[in-house]
């Protein structure tokens, strides 16, 4: 099997229509997108895969990701493979069912596709009303199913929000909040990566059964989250490209823009996991 190349492009917070780009930015995000995909030109091979990893469009409306479709469906055409988009929590679902998919999926948005040995899976972490995520049972159990149909390929699963590790201990109030019950459904399974977005800033680290977790920058700004109750946004963009070769897997970080100046700073109320989760979860 030859080498695999997967495109992680996370955090696109792309414009609506008629509006002006969040947190102060001056370089707009959608020109960032361009500057990505003028960048993903250049690399010595094509992706083999490409999965936008959330917060497509910042509080979008359907015509708005009819915008994004178009621009996704280029892609597909001019790099010669599919492209994943999966929902963040800045993402409006209804608005992306009505103007990026053919059809509405139902509750929540998830799938699967297998390129050689490798199946990889796309989960829907979102929950309206709700910045941190969670995974409903049902997806869960949809996940579990798949994972045990096929023991002998190497599963990769993507989502939006990070599961806790030891670089998140200042984003509980922000990440995949039933973590443990991901854990559990993946553990035993032959698993090559889970990879997230959200937060805004890259790290790794290893949970449950010797899991790699890599989390993806921006696209279109950085936060600084080292203080827990002040986190400070900077103009930046950057995507990720994961290697996979024989069983094998590395990241490696594409940073386009990193300027120092702080832009914006949000403030941290409480950094803890929230309680109670919705019903469902």
């Amino acid at each position: 099997m030859k080498c695999l190349n997967v495109i992680q492009i996370s955090d696109l917070h792309l414009t609506p229509h008629g509006q002006v780009p969040v947190h102060g930015q001056q370089y707009d995000p959608w020109t960032k997108l361009a500057d990505i995909i003028v960048d993903m030109r250049r690399l010595p091979a094509s992706p083999d895969l490409i999965v936008l990893t959330g917060d497509l469009i910042h509080n979008g409306s359907a015509d708005d990701y009819q915008r994004l479709h178009a621009i996704v469906h280029t892609m597909e055409a001019e790099f010669g493979c599919h492209v994943r988009a999966l929902l963040g929590n800045h993402d409006s679902r209804q608005d992306f069912y009505d103007g990026y998919l053919p059809a509405d999926p139902g509750p929540y948005y998830n799938g699967r596709m297998r390129i050689g040995n490798n199946d990889f899976y796309f989960l829907d972490s979102k929950v309206a009303g709700y910045e941190a995520g969670w995974l409903a049972t049902e997806q869960l159990q949809w996940l579990g199913k798949h994972l045990r149909q096929a023991p002998t390929k190497r599963a990769f699963v993507f989502l939006h929000h990070p599961l806790d590790g030891p670089t998140m201990t200042n984003m509980h109030y922000a990440i995949l909040q039933n973590t443990p019950a991901l854990l559990s459904v993946l553990r035993g399974h032959n698993l090559g990566g889970v990879f997230s977005g959200h937060v805004h800033f890259p790290t790794s680290y290893v949970v449950g059964d010797n899991i790699l977790n890599v989390v993806a920058g921006s696209a279109a700004y950085a936060i600084d989250c080292s203080d827990p109750q002040h986190h400070y946004v900077h103009e930046s963009s950057s995507y990720q490209i994961i290697t996979i070769d024989r069983g094998q897997v590395g990241v490696t970080v594409r940073q386009l823009m990193q300027q120092p100046t702080v832009i914006d700073e949000l403030p941290i109320a409480d950094t803890k996991f929230i309680k109670p989760a919705p019903a469902g979860y």
